[in-house]
């Protein structure tokens, strides 16, 4: 359907590196798709990295995969490994201080101030305004579809206080420059704890007692799991 919409893909192609006004930095090169991925990523990024999620609503140290949620037809099903948030937290810091990103996937329009482009759970006072309480937690908030993996971003960074404890974490987002802090958001650890639920990270950075739970046979979730079922 993709070729018959928008025609057969390159078989090779000629590529160099350009500057905003379109002059080339790097001396044009000819490629094949595959001669390109290999000079520009140059590892298989479906064996080097696992996807972690922190679901209190299911059993943390196992597996899970969801039912027909794959990016190919005949590709493999998304499968992660559930973790407690300090599990994840530890490796998200290691890759950080490594000068490495993150695939990162929140609830992101829970508590956002997308003017300070600020996420904390302190933003808003729903309480005072309607004069009731807010008592779910992350599980419950998960169960009842309050709150799912709804946006992926990019994990670029932490502050770090005297004790190497995570205070606030900084990620890109895809809205544009004129969102959010030149586009960026902040978020305090309290924020993170409570709608951070997915990160992509390279297995190095991933202790022995992680890597071994892939060992396993993962559960398989439904199609229609509440986690992914609002995702964009």
């Amino acid at each position: 359907m993709l070729a018959t919409a928008y025609g057969e893909p390159p078989g090779d192609f000629d590529f160099a590196f350009k500057n905003k006004d379109g002059k080339n930095l790097t001396t044009p090169k000819h490629y094949t798709p595959q001669s390109f991925y290999k000079e520009m990523i140059g590892e298989n990024l479906n064996e080097s990295y696992i996807m972690l999620m922190n679901d209190p609503s299911r059993e943390y140290w196992k597996s899970y995969e969801i039912d027909f949620d794959r990016h190919t037809y005949d590709g493999h099903n998304w499968t992660y490994i559930n973790l407690p948030i300090d599990e994840i937290k530890k490796m998200a810091i290691a890759s950080i201080k490594d000068s490495t990103k993150m695939y990162f996937s929140c609830d992101v329009g829970k508590f956002l101030d997308k003017d300070r482009g600020l996420l904390d759970i302190k933003n808003f006072d729903y309480s005072s305004i309607f004069g009731t309480t807010f008592n779910m937690n992350k599980t419950q908030r998960i169960k009842t579809f309050d709150s799912s993996s709804s946006h992926a971003m990019t994990l670029t960074a932490v502050d770090l206080d005297t004790n190497g404890t995570p205070l606030k974490w900084k990620v890109e987002n895809s809205w544009g420059e004129k969102y959010g802090q030149n586009g960026y958001l902040i978020m305090t650890d309290e924020w993170f704890n409570e709608y951070m639920f997915r990160l992509v990270v390279h297995k190095k950075y991933a202790s022995d007692k992680v890597l071994s739970i892939l060992n396993g046979k993962p559960i398989r979730l439904p199609a229609w799991d509440p986690m992914f079922a609002s995702e964009e």
